[in-house]
């Protein structure tokens, strides 16, 4: 089954590179006009070529530091402005560990050697900046009485391994928010969900050369980027009507069923919803 974009609305953020760029192609490819959010020039420009070469869709890139509140207004308001509208956003720009430490995979870092710009640089890139852009998203959503708010975090055995932190705790607290916010939004059609990959994957975010099948990851091998390309069109869709507070994994997502039978596979609860 061929799920249609056509007239859809999306911003993703950090969407040139990685996770994003796979996530940007896959909503252009099936019809999506996307914003594409980044603070890093030269991350922007090659997407719109891909873009224009492969995509059904439009992209329209811009400049915005999603730490900054301010940023993340304009690049709401650029999609309005651009489009018409806003539907989707996908927060998917995040800061990794190779900012504590090239080798962390290999040789973990202790939480005491973690200098403070380094945490608080991963804090605000990786949970404030998904709130920054929720916050100035969801009213335009919730206007036009439908929406998705999708937020990418990591699996629940990384956000809790030694060595991981700060990116550990900052996806936990994303993954935490995101089921607060479902909650929030209830009854508005504007659901809120979490994408992982699903495991280790071949981005910036791990030491060494991507596309290098020695790379040093962490023992197992490494999943492609574009295992997020399904869920995140079945989620950006109607198909997705009233799922909110559900957590799925590309990796567990099987593109050979109906894209619905394939998502309730993938689904997990979002959030930590065992009560104590």
């Amino acid at each position: 089954m061929t799920i249609d974009l056509t007239g859809k609305v999306a911003i993703v953020t950090g969407g040139g590179r990685g996770l994003g760029r796979a996530m940007t192609l896959a909503l252009t490819e099936a019809g999506a006009d996307v914003v594409v959010a980044g603070h890093i020039p030269h991350d922007l420009d090659p997407i719109k070529f891909d873009v224009a070469r492969q995509g059904k869709g439009r992209c329209h890139p811009v400049l915005a530091d999603v730490r900054k509140s301010d940023n993340c207004e304009r690049a709401v308001g650029a999609a309005i402005d651009r489009f018409g509208h806003l539907d989707i956003l996908v927060n998917n720009a995040g800061l990794g560990m190779t900012l504590v430490s090239p080798t962390f995979t290999s040789d973990p870092p202790k939480f005491w050697t973690v200098t403070p710009d380094a945490w608080r640089s991963i804090m605000e890139t990786n949970a404030n900046g998904p709130f920054n852009m929720a916050r100035a998203a969801a009213p335009h959503m919730m206007r036009r009485g439908w929406g998705r708010i999708v937020n990418v975090t990591t699996g629940i055995d990384t956000m809790q391994h030694r060595g991981y932190s700060p990116y550990g705790p900052s996806k936990a607290a994303l993954e935490a928010a995101s089921y607060a916010w479902a909650g929030d939004l209830e009854g508005t059609g504007v659901t809120v969900n979490v994408l992982t990959p699903g495991g280790p994957t071949d981005t910036d975010l791990l030491p060494g050369r991507k596309g290098d099948p020695n790379r040093d990851g962490t023992g197992r091998t490494l999943l492609s980027p574009d295992v997020m390309k399904a869920p995140i069109v079945w989620l950006a869709s109607e198909l997705s009507d009233g799922v909110s507070a559900f957590r799925f994994s590309g990796r567990e997502w099987d593109s050979s069923l109906p894209p619905t039978e394939a998502a309730e596979r993938a689904a997990r609860p979002a959030g930590f919803t065992e009560r104590l």
